[in-house]
């Protein structure tokens, strides 16, 4: 193999890097002093009551509250709907981590909630969503919702786009927001799937255990994916064969911001985040035993799956148990004859792309008056296939590309927060996780003796990662949050196919997030923050490759990254928001010292050690709407990326595989989503959504690779009572905007519907779904799929899903 280091082994570089000019350095720094200082001033010299108007968007405990240190009450009321009880709405106080779910009767209850001021949120599926204030004095706090049922599609609570939760309208980026029953009823496979119907989101398709979500173009490192706020520990942006390993049915919630987010949740957020929210710790709740239940099925691959989540609550404590699995065959397509670029193929499914997972896992959970402390453990182990070429008798000229993947992830997950009796702070949060997690890769070979799959690869990582957050006391006007973070990643990578050397990665972060309410319409947030990025590789004397038992090199990179938006309600209803980030991103490993072939993606990747970070520059400007009969979101934006890094086909082979090189250049990406839904008439709501991307490598004045095309979809959907239904068409563009390796995509308008049931009786809360996917079995090539230069996407798909809630 060649070498692809400009440096020598062993020899040892130590760059420390600042993407922001001295100017943009200084006044972030001035920004946040500012902001600072004025809220130190108003929180600890405040003498007058705090005006419940002038605070009502803001959440915590005021510094005038009297209250006693460790003293709790109880949030408590109902939700109802035409004075009838709405059984099953989902209730939260995010400030104290609590969820439940309403009973019979609509009611619900929270004890043991730390004396202060709260914003409590209820929404429910097929209804308005509301949020109230209220204050809790060592006594019971009574809060009433009146919800008013809709066809609009409900608006999510996003608990990820800043320190403080709020609904999707009111943050200062675009968000969304998606339950567990919202995702089922989507016409979708995997979660990623689900999330290709919210705009600005794409998927990348590599069979079905694969899919990865992509946000305004942007994938892989340039796009976190988060599991309860933090790292995932896996090598899923590592090569697009790798799944991210989580059950679907598993999830309690999906947060997505589009556009930098990198404040809170560290680099690797250029292009946004998708926060997975679980239950692996558990919630207690105002019910003995509570929990969920869930079964689907999939005619297009043989599909089932289920999944159980069990809470035994007794008091401040929670005992939470979870289980679950899913199995499929080979996904089918329509019948017909299919060209890999050298022979025809008579097919009616996508050769090797099964799979199997399962996950288990246990948790317990403590909430007092001091606030919360919880741990959790959970188990995934997969198995899945990526589709490709398969054996045939033409081998020798024709070798099959199927590859064989196993996975093992053991996750344990701390979470506290606590209550301060002090006058400038009011609460300290602690979110941590270990991840220990085990990859190992079997390409298929045929030869004369027949067909075997044998070990290429192996990857075990381990990843620590922690983010404390020291939130301030509120004023009149003002609330803020200091952070500090830190993660630890230790890869190892042995084998036949060695991709990259053994490494160490770690960094350390600080920041500060400030929110300044001006008036009852007027809102503005600030935040900056400081990262080290270091990587060390470690020579492995047994790797197989030379170059990757000698290295011995180390890269560090710095930046101060900041954001700044606002926020302005133009009327009842209509808000309009801007927001300002620039974003950082240090290269990663493979990125740098990739230089081996890869039989899972069936190419040869080859990095650049003398890669440098990206930064991001990124404008977001949003009009939102939503009213009785009428929501709708615009939202345009630019975002600015130097030194952008990404993974292109140069045309050239090595071991007889396509060479996959990474390169870096500057790069420009506009576009727009666009996004409406009206009740013409009662229960029967039209949604519409478009999103478009245009982006541009500027250093060469051509096309981006890899970037969708003009996608959105029309949604017919019919909603009262316990019946839904919809009908809704996919559409898509062609892509003739063709990077270095892109091939021309047609466009293609695709046709799902579905029926649903909620049964509420009890206080417990029934949904069945049946749905159809592709429903006139189209042959159809998505732009993001990664084989479809060989194999369409799915046929024909019947889906059956059962939620049981209770």
């Amino acid at each position: 193999m060649r070498s692809i280091f400009p440096t020598k082994p062993n020899s040892s570089t130590n760059e420390f890097y600042f993407p922001m000019t001295h100017q943009h350095t200084l006044s972030s720094v001035i920004l946040y002093l500012g902001l600072s200082l004025i809220s130190f001033v108003n929180v600890s010299f405040a003498q007058l009551p705090v005006s419940s108007t002038a605070s009502s968007n803001l959440e915590g405990v005021s510094p005038s509250d009297p209250r006693g240190h460790g003293a709790v009450g109880v949030v408590a009321g109902a939700v109802k709907s035409a004075s009838k009880p709405v059984v099953g709405a989902r209730v939260l106080v995010p400030g104290v981590d609590r969820v439940t779910y309403t009973d019979a009767k609509g009611k619900f209850s929270f004890p043991n909630v730390p004396n202060g001021s709260y914003t409590i949120f209820a929404h429910c599926m097929g209804y308005t969503s509301a949020s109230r204030r209220v204050t809790v004095f060592s006594d019971t706090a009574e809060v009433g919702f009146s919800l008013h049922q809709t066809a609009i599609p409900v608006e999510g609570i996003v608990v990820s786009a800043s320190p403080y939760a709020a609904s999707a309208g009111e943050e200062y980026q675009p968000a969304e927001s998606m339950s567990a029953v919202q995702l089922q009823d989507r016409s979708a496979s995997s979660f990623s799937e689900a999330l290709s119907d919210l705009p600005g989101v794409e998927v990348r398709y590599n069979g079905a255990a694969p899919t990865r979500p992509m946000i305004r173009g942007l994938g892989d490192n340039e796009v976190l994916v988060l599991e309860d706020g933090l790292r995932s520990g896996d090598v899923s942006t590592y090569d697009p064969a790798h799944a991210v390993p989580i059950l679907p049915l598993s999830i309690e919630q999906i947060d997505v911001v589009r556009g930098p987010a990198s404040i809170m949740f560290g680099p690797n957020a250029i292009g946004g985040l998708i926060n997975i929210i679980t239950n692996t710790i558990p919630r207690p709740s105002n019910r003995t035993f509570s929990g969920t239940a869930s079964l689907a099925g999939n005619t297009v691959s043989s599909e089932y799956t289920g999944f159980f989540n069990g809470v035994y609550t007794n008091g401040g404590s929670a005992f939470g148990v979870t289980l679950g699995g899913l199995h499929t065959q080979d996904t089918q397509i329509p019948e017909g004859n299919y060209f890999d670029g050298i022979q025809n193929f008579q097919l009616n499914h996508l050769p090797h792309s099964f799979a199997r997972s399962q996950e288990e896992g246990a948790g317990y959970s403590y909430q007092g008056g001091f606030g919360m402390i919880g741990i959790g453990y959970n188990h995934y182990e997969a198995t899945y296939g990526i589709p490709g070429t398969p054996p045939n008798s033409n081998w020798q000229n024709d070798p099959p590309t199927t590859s064989l993947i196993t996975q093992m992830k053991n996750l344990v997950e701390l979470r506290g927060l606590w209550a301060v009796d002090d006058p400038f702070l009011r609460q300290l949060r602690l979110d941590a996780n270990y991840v220990n997690y085990d990859h190992s890769e079997f390409p298929t070979l045929q030869d004369a003796s027949g067909v075997s799959n044998p070990q290429a690869n192996f990857f075990h990582k381990q990843t620590v990662n922690a983010d404390l957050r020291f939130m301030t006391q509120q004023s009149s006007s003002f609330r803020g949050t200091v952070g500090l973070w830190g993660e630890v990643d230790r890869l190892n990578i042995e084998g036949q196919q060695p991709l990259g050397p053994n490494s160490t990665t770690s960094d350390l972060a600080a920041y500060i997030y400030e929110e300044y309410l001006l008036s009852n319409v007027t809102r503005f947030e600030g935040a900056v923050r400081y990262d080290v990025n270091s990587i060390q590789t470690q020579p492995y004397a047994a790797s197989l490759d030379p170059v990757f038992q000698i290295l011995d090199v180390s890269k560090t990179h710095g930046a101060v990254t900041a954001s700044v938006g606002a926020v302005q309600n133009i009327s009842s209803g209509l808000l309009t928001s801007l927001s300002i980030g620039r974003s950082f991103r240090a290269p990663t490993v493979q990125e740098l010292f990739a230089n081996g072939a890869d039989a899972a993606s069936n190419t040869y990747s080859i990095g650049d050690a003398s890669l440098g970070p990206e930064s991001g520059l990124e404008v977001d400007a949003s009009l939102k709407g939503r009213f009785k009969s009428l929501s709708f979101e615009v939202s345009p934006f630019i975002n600015f990326i130097s030194h952008y890094i990404y993974a292109y086909l140069t045309g050239d082979t090595l071991e007889n595989l396509p060479v996959r090189q990474f390169s870096a250049t500057d790069a420009r990406l506009w576009g727009y989503e666009v996004m409406a839904t009206v009740e013409p008439v009662g229960n029967l709501a039209l949604e519409a959504s478009a999103s478009y991307v245009n982006a541009e490598d500027t250093k060469n004045h051509i096309p981006l690779p890899f970037i969708p095309p003009l996608h959105g979809f029309l949604r017919l959907t019919y909603l009262k009572d316990m019946y839904s239904g919809h009908i809704q068409w996919n559409l898509a563009a062609s892509q003739d905007r063709l990077g270095i390796g892109d091939t021309y995509t047609a466009g293609y308008g695709v046709v799902n519907v579905g029926v649903g049931m909620r049964i509420p009786s009890g206080g417990v809360v029934q949904n069945i779904g049946l749905h159809c996917d592709n429903l006139l079995n189209q042959l159809y090539r998505d732009n993001l799929s990664v084989i479809k230069d060989f194999l369409p996407m799915p046929g024909r798909a019947f889906r059956l899903s059962y939620n049981l809630m209770f």
